[in-house]
């Protein structure tokens, strides 16, 4: 029997347990953070938010200053290649460049739990490889970019 159910918060939670799918929630923040994306290098945070027309799952990458240009030189070609998650890039005054990567799930006409699970799963899946694709790219802000260059002092 098909059962479709316009999803709320609890409803997202109770689908992800089932699922065994790996979440946690913040006291920041009204999403559910996905632990499989969240631990991997170069990912601030992974989201999922339950909103009014849907669910809305996003992650944040943290990119090396350095590779801004080169990197919106390829987002067209990066949204090409993965066309179901809407990739652009976040830049602030107050933090690192960040890739943003995002995708919806339309629910107000409800959604099952075989479609839900497919979303995410299908979303973690090619974020993962948008991932694997910057760090080939040089891309991500490591460790190694964390780490200041010793200075001579000047006499």
């Amino acid at each position: 029997m098909l059962v479709l159910l316009v999803p709320d918060a609890a409803q997202v939670e109770r689908w992800l347990q089932q699922a065994g799918i790996h979440h946690y929630i913040c006291d920041q923040c009204h999403g559910l953070h996905l632990s499989e994306l969240q631990g991997r290098e170069g990912v601030l945070d992974s989201r999922l938010f339950v909103e009014e027309d849907g669910l809305l799952l996003t992650t944040e990458i943290e990119i090396r200053p350095g590779s801004l240009l080169m990197l919106l030189s390829e987002i067209s070609r990066l949204n090409m290649t993965w066309p179901t998650l809407k990739i652009f890039i976040d830049v602030n005054d107050d933090a690192l460049p960040r890739l943003v990567a995002c995708d919806l799930l339309l629910g107000r006409a409800g959604v099952t739990f075989e479609q839900f699970i497919h979303f995410v799963q299908a979303n973690v899946d090619a974020t993962a490889q948008l991932l694997e694709e910057c760090q080939q790219l040089g891309c991500l802000f490591g460790p190694e970019d964390e780490t200041v260059p010793e200075r001579d002092a000047l006499h």
